[in-house]
């Protein structure tokens, strides 16, 4: 594939992303229950605290909220935008390139709900720390752990395409 050809179907490929966030600037709660149900169920298994969900509001814990900022979908558009980039420029071929975008859509968003589970639970934690609480401690704990995600996620998809042969038979 020529690179023009590799920039067409890039850009074809993360459209639906761009779709995606154009589609959600009205979203609320409810639109957003596919990425916020799945986190709260996750966080409330590893810390044990129950929620209820509250219309307009989200999923509400004893201290803390789980509401339409923590669905993570801008994490969810940048990361099906980076695998699928790396899908259609790393692909030996075309089938591997196809194979790659149908993987990465359930990646992308198992990837998702991975992070935001585990930001959130980080920042409970951090809660807890003196000092690492208040606003600008969330938001950088939050950059940390899908900076930290999405860097370890793209290695490792690239890594698998690039080298197919991951084992030698003895």
């Amino acid at each position: 594939m020529n690179p023009n050809q590799r920039f067409f179907y890039s850009v074809l490929a993360t459209l639906p992303a761009f779709v995606l966030k154009w589609q959600q600037r009205d979203w609320g709660t409810a639109e957003l229950q596919f990425l916020l149900y799945p986190v709260q169920f996750l966080v409330q298994v590893f810390t044990g605290l129950p929620a209820r969900y509250v219309k307009d509001q989200g999923y509400l814990f004893e201290g803390f909220v789980i509401e339409k900022s923590c669905a993570g979908l801008n994490f969810l558009v940048i990361t099906w935008c980076a695998l699928a980039w790396l899908s259609i420029q790393n692909g030996r071929n075309w089938r591997v390139q196809i194979a790659a975008l149908l993987l990465s859509v359930p990646l992308t968003y198992g990837l998702c709900i991975a992070a935001n589970t585990a930001r959130i639970i980080s920042a409970l934690w951090a809660m807890r720390v003196p000092g690492l609480h208040g606003a600008v401690a969330h938001e950088s704990l939050g950059v940390v752990v899908y900076l930290f995600v999405l860097l370890l996620a793209c290695s490792l998809f690239h890594h698998l395409l690039t080298h197919p042969k991951h084992a030698k038979l003895a």
